[in-house]
């Protein structure tokens, strides 16, 4: 039935009422969820580790003997599978803090030495003549300084006008870094080993609460962003791999000295789609030019090459292909999440950009299907028919 309308007036009422509290509590607000924020934290990293580590988890056990029906063999199946993605978890994160990172800050110790003698060999060439006064400019900037004298604080200041000064009196108490970690992991195993009975517990919850009807649309919305971030994480990790090991072998058989830092930069930039890896090339290629030209130049054929095999004939095949997300949305959550949370906000807001565009997707071919043929060119006299359908329902 049609609302009266005063019930569009109350709900006009309780709303402006709303923004007016909003407005004047405003840093109440904010400090309020502030407090919620650091409360939870141990529990958005406890799932994001247990999301994460049930990705192989789950490809494991569909690979262990799964023609056998042997009961201790199925009695095995989930704990080994999880014993071993657990192990692998625990070896990347050790070669990554023993490896990877100080190979990366040696790298950055490079660019110090021999970034700033390159750069001002570079612009005296006469095609370079254009931009030398904005270089020379950038050169003698307090940012360029921080940037030669390691000063981390001074450059995400300079870098984010100084939004993040308190961030350095936040993360150095190690109790609460240790003690975060520390929930943080235990949440996520306990996920990980009871994660059936949690699922049933949760499902029970929703549709008691919800109803049915609107139950089944949460799962569906569940169902759609569990896809595209499964997809995400394979897809990015598959390919940040091949192309951080491709790029690393290259430099190593050229003899280039920091080739496991230009290595770990380029899979790290290859984490968000379509843009990064073009900008990890590039930062790569100016890297390696420093040392040696030629390399350079077999570096980015290489590197390219990878890019090209992967990407026709490895990423096709993994997860699936609509939850890829075109230039344009990449480009919307790239620019939104990197603005919000920089790197990891990137990384985040790629599957939920996607996400969002597979639910209207999926909501566009709902509504197409809900109207008649011979209407289907008429949209107003579609929407009267609708609303008609809709009031004697």
């Amino acid at each position: 039935m049609k609302k009266p309308p005063i019930e569009y007036v109350k709900y006009g009422a309780i709303l402006i009422l709303f923004c007016c509290i909003l407005f004047q509590s405003w840093h109440s607000i904010i400090a309020f969820l502030g407090i919620l924020l650091t409360a939870i934290i141990p529990l958005v990293l406890g799932g994001a580790i247990a999301y994460i580590v049930a990705i192989p988890t789950n490809f494991f056990q569909r690979h262990f003997f799964p023609r056998s029906k042997s009961p201790v063999l199925a009695a095995l199946r989930k704990p080994v599978c999880l014993a071993v993605a657990i192990i692998i978890a625990f070896v990347v994160i050790a070669v990554g803090a023993s490896v990877l990172i100080p190979a990366l800050m040696e790298t950055v110790g490079m660019v110090q030495q021999h970034g700033e003698e390159f750069i001002e060999e570079t612009i005296k060439l006469p095609v370079m003549s254009p931009v030398r006064g904005a270089v020379h400019d950038f050169m003698k900037s307090e940012l360029m300084q921080d940037i030669k004298n390691m000063d981390i604080a001074g450059v995400v200041n300079k870098v984010f006008g100084g939004s993040v000064s308190d961030l350095p009196i936040q993360v150095m108490n190690v109790f609460s870094i240790v003690s975060t970690g520390f929930f943080g992991i235990m949440f996520s195993f306990i996920l990980l080993t009871d994660n059936s009975n949690i699922k049933d517990r949760l499902s029970m919850v929703i549709s008691e609460y919800l109803g049915p009807e609107r139950a089944e649309r949460f799962a569906m919305v569940a169902g759609v962003a569990d896809s595209t971030f499964h997809n995400f994480i394979v897809r990015q990790g598959m390919e940040a791999t091949i192309l951080g090991t491709v790029g690393t072998l290259t430099l190593v058989a050229l003899g280039y000295p920091y080739a496991v830092g230009v290595g770990v930069l380029l899979g790290l930039s290859a984490l968000v789609p379509i843009v990064g890896y073009p900008v990890g090339l590039v930062a790569g290629t100016f890297l390696v030019v420093m040392m040696d030209g030629v390399g350079a130049l077999i570096y980015v054929v290489m590197v390219a090459l990878a890019q090209v095999l992967e990407a026709t004939f490895i990423l096709p095949h993994i997860g699936d292909p609509d939850t890829v997300l075109p230039p344009v949305w990449v480009t919307v959550g790239v620019t939104i999440g990197g603005g919000v949370a920089g790197f990891a906000g990137m990384l985040v807001a790629i599957p939920i950009t996607s996400t969002i565009r597979q639910l209207v997707i999926l909501n566009v071919k709902r509504r197409q299907r809900d109207v008649p043929p011979e209407l289907a060119a008429f949209p107003e006299e579609e929407k009267r028919a609708r609303h008609e359908r809709k009031a004697t329902e």
